[in-house]
C-alpha cells in the first residue's frame, strides 16, 4: 500500500495476490494455510490485515482520483467483499483512526494513516518543524510542508503564527487542488504544459479556487513560466481571496521535486516583505532537500 505511488490495485485484482481464497503454495486451502508453523488464528489475522490494507488502499485511490468517495456499500462492491464484512472492517479502521466517515457517509483516510506515512521519513518530518516554525514566526504567517498525491496536494506539517492559529491554513491533513495553490504549482515546477495537461485531463478546473485560480492546464503552465525567473511560486488569491502563498519546490539528492514548502498569509501583510520571504523560502527548501 502506498499513498503516493502508482496504482497497483488493478494489477493485484488480476493476479489475485491479496485474495484470501487463493490457494497457498503448499496446498489447495486458503492462502498460507498449509505452511508449517502457521496456526489458523495466525492465518486469520494475516488475512484480515491484508484485507484491511486493501480497503485503505482503495479509499486512498478513490481520493486520488478526485471522484466522490466510497461509502461502505460501494467499497464492498469494489473490493468484492460481503457488505457485512466490509462494514465491520471499515468500522474497525475508523475506530483505529485510519479511516473516517464524512457527513455524507463516504470514507476518507484519517490522522493515523498520515501519522504512519510520516513515520516512514521521521528525519524530514521532525526536522521540518523547526524550519517551518522559524518561517512562521519571522513572517507572521502560516508555514507548511506538502506533497503531491495525483492532482491533490496533501499537507504533511504546518506551523502557525499567532495570527493564523485558528484558520484553515494550518489544519492537519488538509487536501487542496494542485492547479490553484502555490504549493501545488511548486510541485509541478518541472512539469511541461503537456505533462500538466495529461495530469489534469478529465478534471473540471472552473469554479475551483479563488479569483486568480487557473482554469486550464495552459494557465497553470503560464503561471509557472511567469514565476520561473524568481525561482519560486507567487500565488495571489489563487485558492482563497486575499490570501497570498509563496512556495518553493524541495528537491532530493537527484534533483527531483518531492515536496513543497510554503508561506501563506494575508496579501497585505506579506507583499511588502516579498524579497525577504523569497530569500528565506529558498534557503528553507535547500535545507529540507539536504535532509532527504
Amino acid at each position: 500500500m502506498t499513498a503516493f505511488g502508482p496504482d497497483k490495485r488493478s494489477e493485484r485484482s488480476q493476479q489475485g495476490d491479496d485474495s484470501p481464497d487463493r490457494p497457498g503454495p503448499g496446498g489447495s486451502g486458503p492462502s498460507g494455510s498449509s505452511r508449517p508453523g502457521r496456526s489458523d488464528s495466525g492465518n486469520s489475522t494475516a488475512s484480515s490485515l491484508r484485507t484491511g490494507l486493501r480497503l485503505v488502499d482503495a479509499v486512498v485511490d478513490r481520493e486520488r482520483s478526485g471522484r466522490t468517495g466510497f461509502n461502505v456499500s460501494r467499497l464492498a462492491d469494489e473490493m468484492g467483499l460481503e457488505r457485512s464484512k466490509a462494514s465491520r472492517m471499515t468500522q474497525e479502521l475508523c475506530d483505529k483512526g485510519f479511516l473516517e466517515r464524512r457527513e455524507d457517509s463516504t470514507l476518507r483516510v484519517a490522522h493515523e494513516f498520515f501519522a504512519l506515512a510520516a513515520s516512514l521519513n521521521p528525519g524530514l518530518l521532525h526536522s521540518s518543524r523547526a524550519i517551518l516554525r522559524r518561517l512562521a514566526i519571522r513572517h507572521g504567517a502560516s508555514a507548511r510542508l506538502s506533497v503531491r498525491d495525483g492532482v491533490l496536494v496533501r499537507l504533511l506539517r504546518a506551523e502557525p503564527s499567532p495570527a493564523t492559529a485558528d484558520q484553515w491554513l494550518t489544519r492537519a491533513t488538509l487536501v487542496t487542488p494542485c492547479w490553484c495553490t502555490g504549493a501545488g504549482r511548486a510541485l509541478l515546477w518541472d512539469h511541461t504544459e503537456e505533462e500538466i495537461a495529461m495530469l489534469l485531463a478529465g478534471y473540471e478546473l472552473i469554479g475551483v479556487g479563488g479569483p486568480n485560480a487557473a482554469h486550464s492546464a495552459a494557465e497553470v503552465a503560464r503561471a509557472n513560466a511567469r514565476d520561473a525567473p524568481g525561482g519560486l511560486v507567487t500565488a495571489h488569491g489563487e485558492f482563497e481571496h486575499g490570501i497570498t502563498e509563496y512556495a518553493a519546490p524541495v528537491r532530493d539528492a537527484r534533483g527531483r521535486v518531492f515536496a513543497a514548502i510554503a508561506v501563506l498569509g494575508r496579501q497585505n501583510d506579506l507583499a511588502p516583505h516579498e524579497e525577504l520571504v523569497r530569500t528565506d523560502l529558498t534557503a528553507a527548501a535547500a535545507e529540507l532537500g539536504n535532509l532527504s
